[in-house]
């Protein structure tokens, strides 16, 4: 048996009485071990918290420090910017009113494609009289009298203009212009009546039993005249065209 060097009393390397251990550190006070270990569950769950507390204290205090805010905020930066960038792209912008461009001199005929469109004055809502030079890009609805579909068509063509935001005058063959749409604005649908039919007497190819759309560009010059139209919608890529001169 060997003794402790500042003590005359015997050391032992091995448990005492009552399971407690000799031998130790002073400063590790007494440590006893008990016959059954499942007694330490509590001191082992409590040990466990303390470790994980201390994990996420060096992980809170990694994320912390200037070698790494630097960057991840950068990195955050950029992700903003990327975003922003592709909801510019996604949303849908706000449309303008395609601008009038001065009157050109074709040398084509009026009222033929290519040639301008014809300066036929019009009454509309409150009698006031337009000219259907005016009104440029813009596409003609001419409906002749007894026309039962034209209302459709003229809706229709309302719809797929609102992309581009062309003016749509419907011409009817009748003594009095037709109150616009409500809820629409003013330059998107205009109204104005041509009871002894000079609009389709004036441009070519105009059909007498159907509507037809004349597509007018930015310069009063036809592009094209479309006669017994029944779905506008197939014409969105020239009423696009219709705002470029």
């Amino acid at each position: 048996m060997s003794r402790r060097p500042d003590s005359d009393e015997p050391a032992s390397d091995g448990a005492g009485r009552d399971g407690e251990i000799r031998g130790l550190p002073p400063e590790w006070g007494t440590i006893v071990v008990p016959d059954d270990l499942r007694d330490l569950s509590d001191e082992v769950e409590s040990v466990r918290a303390e470790i994980a507390a201390e994990r996420r204290v060096r992980r809170r205090r990694r994320w912390l420090r200037p070698g790494l805010s630097g960057p991840l905020f950068a990195l955050i930066l950029f992700l903003v910017a990327a975003i922003g960038s592709l909801m510019v792209i996604v949303l849908p912008k706000p449309s303008r009113p395609p601008r009038r461009e001065p009157l050109a001199s074709p040398s084509v005929a009026v009222g033929v494609a290519g040639g301008l469109v014809p300066a036929l004055s019009l009454s509309g809502d409150g009698g006031m009289t337009s000219s259907l030079r005016e009104f440029r890009p813009a596409v003609l609805l001419i409906s002749p009298a007894g026309c039962t579909t034209c209302s459709v068509v003229r809706n229709r063509l309302v719809t797929a203009t609102d992309e581009t935001q062309l003016t749509v005058i419907w011409v009817t063959e009748s003594s009095q212009a037709i109150t616009r749409l409500p809820g629409l604005a003013a330059n998107r649908l205009v109204s104005l009546a041509d009871p002894t039919a000079m609009a389709r007497t004036a441009i070519a190819g105009v059909s007498a039993t159907g509507p037809t759309a004349v597509l007018i560009r930015t310069d009063g010059r036809i592009r094209r005249i479309v006669p017994n139209v029944t779905d506008p919608a197939t014409l969105r890529p020239e009423l696009a065209a219709l705002t470029i001169r």
